[in-house]
């Protein structure tokens, strides 16, 4: 065996495969989701399926895969630019939970969008959602007030609605 082929397979003994934490329903490899999922994200998912059912809220095409990944990337960057826009902190943790990516926006002035992180950080913020959620937040068809009260929408760590109350204002600015 070449020198090449002896560092190649050392590097792939020690770094091991990919974890399934960061795998996501985007990914071939995507664990069971109720496994995996995070406490309140199962009541996310069916609150979804009832307000679509009930015609409170859109439905989005399932579309899996490299295609499926974008269309979320661009909505968590759309939220990440409402959330600097209106001057929230990052800090944010965010699970899609039809998919099972979490994502984190991170930084104070100059916020970071991370994607297919293992979860929140400690000092994160949590966010609970689903696709058509996020959809209908960046769109205005729903407030955020209207997204929690549906059940679409979960923001852990907010007992005042203090951040609550700014992603509404900024979502709004957004969409006006």
């Amino acid at each position: 065996m070449s020198k090449l082929t002896v560092r190649l397979l050392l590097c792939a003994m020690v770094t091991g495969p990919v974890p399934l934490a960061m795998a996501c329903g985007y990914d071939a490899i995507y664990p069971n989701p109720f496994e995996q999922s995070w406490p309140g994200s199962l009541d996310v998912a069916m609150a979804t399926a009832a307000a679509i059912s009930d015609r409170k809220l859109d439905p989005v095409p399932k579309i899996t895969g490299p295609d499926g990944f974008s269309r979320s990337y661009q909505w968590l960057n759309q939220l990440k630019g409402s959330l600097k826009d209106g001057q929230l902190p990052g800090n944010v943790s965010i699970l899609l939970v039809d998919s099972g990516l979490w994502s984190r926006v991170r930084g104070k002035e100059s916020l970071l969008l991370q994607t297919h992180t293992e979860g929140p950080a400690r000092q994160d913020r949590i966010m609970l959602t689903s696709e058509a959620g996020i959809q209908a937040l960046l769109s205005g068809q729903l407030s955020v007030v209207q997204a929690k009260q549906l059940g679409l929408l979960v923001i852990e760590d907010d007992p005042d609605d203090a951040f609550s109350q700014s992603l509404d204002r900024a979502l709004s600015q957004e969409t006006s």
